[in-house]
C-alpha cells in the first residue's frame, strides 16, 4: 500500500476514535454533571474562575506536546512539524477516555506515519521515557511537598494482612525475576542507549525540568479550582495540596485500564484530604476539576487544529 493511501486511513481512523472518545467523554460529563452542586456556580466570579482554570488546563496539554516533540527529536533525531505534532498530541490525548486507556499511546503513532524517517519504535520509546519522566516528577513532587503528612495517615492505617501478603509477593516475584534477566535486562538498556547518541543525560534533565513544571502546574489547577469554590487555604498549606492531588494522580495513572484514572484518583484525594479540607467544598472540587480538565483537553485540541490551519494558510501564501 502506498504511503499517501496508508496516511489516508490511519486519519480516518484518527478520526473514528476521536469521535469515539468524545462519545465517551460526554456521557461521562453528563454522570458527572449529577454530581455537581449548582449553588456553587451562582457567583459569576466563580464561573469566570472555573473557566480560567480549564484554560491552564489545556495550556498544560499544549506544554507537554511541545515537550513531546521535543522528546521524539531527542530520541530519534527527527524534527516533526509542530503543527503535526500538536494535533496528534492533543487529539491522542482524548483517547485516554475511551475504556482501557492505551488508546491514547496507539494514536501517537500517527507521527511516524506522517513524517519522514521516524520509525513507530522510536515514537513509542519517547511515549514511554515521557511516562517515565511524569511519574518520576510527580514522585519528586509528592516526596518534597507531602511525605509527613502521608507518612503520619498511614501509620494510623491498618493494613489487612491479605493485602499486605498479596504486596509484598508481588515485591519478591518482580524483584526474582529482575534478577534472574539481569544481564538480558542490563544488555538491552545497554544496546538501547548505545543507539539513542542524540538522547544525552543532560538532553533528559532538560525534558525532566519541563516534566516538573507541568505537574506542578496541573496539581495548580486542582488547588485554584478548590480556591475559587470557597476553600480557605491555610498559609503553606498549598503545596500540600499540591503533592497530595499528584499522589492521587499517581494511583490513577499507575491503575491499569482506567480510563484517565476515573474512580482511582478521587478515592486517593477523599483518604488524604477528607479530614483537613471541607468535605463539601472537596467532593465539589474533585468532580469540577474532572470538568475542567476535559474541557482543557477539547480546548487544546482545538487550539492545535486552529494553528495547524493558520500554518497551512502561511506556507499558501
Amino acid at each position: 500500500m502506498k504511503r499517501p493511501e496508508v496516511k489516508r486511513i490511519v486519519s480516518w481512523a484518527g478520526t473514528a476514535l476521536m469521535i469515539a472518545s468524545l462519545v465517551f467523554l460526554v456521557r461521562r460529563l453528563f454522570d458527572l454533571g449529577a454530581d455537581i452542586d449548582v449553588a456553587a456556580l451562582a457567583s459569576a466570579g466563580v464561573i469566570v474562575g472555573l473557566v480560567l482554570v480549564s484554560l491552564l488546563e489545556g495550556l498544560g496539554i499544549l506544554l507537554a506536546g511541545s515537550n513531546f516533540r521535543a522528546l521524539v527529536r531527542n530520541v530519534s533525531g527527527v524534527l516533526v512539524d509542530r503543527p503535526l505534532a500538536l494535533v496528534v498530541y492533543t487529539i491522542s490525548n482524548l483517547y485516554k477516555y475511551i475504556p482501557g486507556g492505551v488508546m491514547y499511546v496507539v494514536g501517537r503513532n500517527r507521527l511516524a506515519v506522517e513524517t519522514e524517517d521516524l520509525s513507530h519504535p522510536e515514537v513509542a520509546l519517547s511515549t514511554v521515557i515521557e511516562g517515565a519522566l511524569v511519574a518520576v516528577a510527580a514522585i519528586v513532587i509528592v516526596i518534597v511537598t507531602v511525605f509527613d503528612h502521608a507518612h503520619e495517615y498511614l501509620r494510623q492505617v491498618e493494613l489487612p494482612t491479605t493485602i499486605a501478603i498479596v504486596l509484598i509477593t508481588i515485591v519478591v516475584l518482580a524483584g526474582s525475576v529482575a534478577f534472574s534477566f539481569r544481564r538480558k535486562i542490563a544488555a538491552g538498556l545497554g544496546t538501547l542507549f548505545k543507539q539513542m547518541q542524540v538522547l544525552k543525560p543532560l538532553v533528559l534533565v532538560k525534558r525532566f525540568g519541563f516534566a516538573l513544571l507541568i505537574m506542578v502546574l496541573w496539581g495548580g489547577t486542582f488547588l485554584a479550582t478548590l480556591i475559587v469554590l470557597g476553600q480557605e487555604m491555610p498559609p503553606g498549606f498549598a503545596p500540600t495540596i499540591i503533592g497530595l492531588f499528584l499522589l492521587a494522580w499517581l494511583a490513577g495513572f499507575l491503575t491499569p485500564g482506567a480510563p484517565s484514572g476515573l474512580g482511582v484518583r478521587e478515592l486517593i484525594l477523599l483518604m488524604f484530604m477528607g479530614s483537613v479540607l471541607d468535605e463539601g467544598i472537596l467532593l465539589s472540587a474533585m468532580v469540577i476539576h474532572r470538568v475542567l480538565a476535559a474541557a482543557g483537553d477539547v480546548a487544546a485540541y482545538g487550539v492545535a487544529v486552529g494553528y495547524g490551519h493558520i500554518a497551512k494558510t502561511r506556507e499558501t501564501l
